[in-house]
């Protein structure tokens, strides 16, 4: 089983941002080019503002290439691989670097986390933490975040069952509970596919509030559809895909090829029908 990371459906936030702050150096740079020469007088006070106008430029040039670099010019995606013959769990990690653990060797907790990159603005955000333990079982090695996050810790229960469910039990015992896969894990989402991804942070809310929120949506999309096509696909490598190789025979089998035809925001009774069909 992959999941795709804690921040996947929130990708293109921080990048349409890096982009509007983009513009701020550029329009500094600019401007002055349509100033007429005949305008210009080349005194002390001219020399002191085009210095302070470099000094401003470079410090929102050094501030959007800081943000564009949280999302962009790196993965699509972080996946995270269960094989629960094998009792593995697979990291693909921000650096880079994948990293593996035994389900046995994992300590997963509630921890608390920031929507917001500004100390102690926003509501208080919570997510569920795996961490990799050392053989005293006391110091942690690294950590890794599942999917989701909420407000209400209690509403995380969800998504730690279903992993625990599927890493204890089998598929067998989760399969009926997958509604949609992202179809990332070879290609690059299409806008539409990203729009999708962006719209699962509106569900939930009244639907007035949707309606509100659409068009912020759709530009946050330019900042998704940039960092997407800027950063690399991940992928395993050969030893890995080979001990989570899937037997053509399964009947457990769950991918993108098999979404129902509607996106699943209905009742679940009506997404299985959909499957089954």
């Amino acid at each position: 089983m992959e999941l795709v990371d804690r921040w996947f459906i929130y990708r293109g936030y921080v990048t349409f941002i890096g982009l509007l702050v983009a513009m701020i150096p550029v329009v500094g740079v600019s401007y002055p080019m349509f100033v007429e020469s005949q305008n210009i007088h080349l005194t002390d006070g001219y020399f002191i503002a085009v210095s302070i106008l470099l000094i401003f430029v470079a410090v929102f040039l050094a501030l959007s290439i800081w943000m564009l670099l949280k999302e962009s010019f790196r993965w699509t995606h972080y996946p995270i691989r269960f094989n629960y013959r094998k009792r593995m769990v697979y990291v693909f990690c921000l650096d880079g670097v994948i990293r593996s653990a035994k389900w046995n060797d994992l300590f997963f907790t509630i921890s608390r986390c920031k929507r917001s990159y500004t100390p102690g603005s926003g509501p208080q955000i919570w997510d569920i933490r795996g961490h990799a333990l050392k053989a005293d079982r006391k110091t942690v090695e690294w950590t890794f975040a599942l999917h989701g996050d909420s407000e209400d810790p209690r509403q995380l229960k969800n998504c730690w069952e279903f992993v625990r469910r599927y890493m204890e039990e089998g598929p067998k015992a989760v399969y009926g509970d997958v509604h949609w896969c992202h179809d990332v894990a070879t290609r690059r989402e299409t806008f539409r596919e990203g729009l999708f991804a962006l719209n699962l942070n509106l569900n939930g809310l009244p639907r007035l509030i949707q309606y509100i929120s659409a068009p912020v949506v759709w530009l946050i999309s330019i900042g998704r559809v940039f960092a997407i096509r800027t950063s690399k696909i991940p992928q395993w490598p050969a030893e890995i895909e080979a001990k989570c190789r899937i037997d053509a025979c399964d009947p457990y089998q769950r991918t993108a090829a098999q979404n129902p035809a509607k996106f699943p925001t209905d009742p679940v009774s009506v997404v299985r029908e959909q499957i089954s069909q």
